[in-house]
């Protein structure tokens, strides 16, 4: 008993320090898109959602950074439905990143607990913050869906803008304002 603690102990004191800076974001997320599968009469869906993610990782613009997502949104403005899961930043450039997400979506009306499986490919700008946990990020994605119950597959595409990119203009008003 006594060799398992003094090699977990030895391996504590030795190991290299390791930190994981959180980076998160809060965007709206627009699009568009198409049913693949089954075929059905109407050709475009639309789009719209809040979509947050955390990433965790060195406090550099090319380190490579893994984290969570959620997002809540409507299809069509019929459906309303909430995704969650797990995305990857991989730095291609310190600017402008790639983020790759899979996970769950399931609905939450008009028909509750229709699960299924979702995976977005992001490219934009994202901000690494040094002095605070908040960067901004704008950039365009497209995403597929899949929902094996019913065997219905999409493929969306759009744009996601930052909420604190479009608070700006009533910061500079309200400064404006008191002077």
């Amino acid at each position: 008993m006594r060799r398992p603690v003094v090699v977990f102990a030895s391996v504590l004191l030795l190991a290299p320090t390791v930190a994981a800076y959180p980076q998160w974001n809060l965007g709206l997320s627009l699009g568009a898109g198409a049913h693949l599968a089954p075929p059905v009469d109407r050709e475009v869906l639309i789009t719209a959602a809040v979509r947050t993610d955390a990433t965790f990782g060195a406090r550099t613009p090319y380190a490579w950074r893994a984290g969570l997502f959620g997002a809540v949104g409507t299809t069509d403005f019929v459906a309303l439905d909430a995704a969650a899961g797990g995305v990857l930043h991989i730095p291609v450039n310190p600017t402008f990143p790639v983020l790759v997400s899979l996970g769950a979506v399931v609905d939450l009306a008009p028909t509750p607990g229709r699960p299924g499986v979702l995976g977005r490919l992001w490219w934009g700008t994202r901000s690494l913050n040094y002095h605070s946990s908040y960067g901004m990020a704008a950039g365009l994605w497209v995403e597929g869906r899949y929902r094996p119950g019913e065997g219905t597959a999409d493929v969306l595409g759009g744009i996601d803008l930052d909420l604190r990119v479009l608070t700006l203009p009533f910061v500079m008003l309200a400064g404006w304002l008191q002077h």
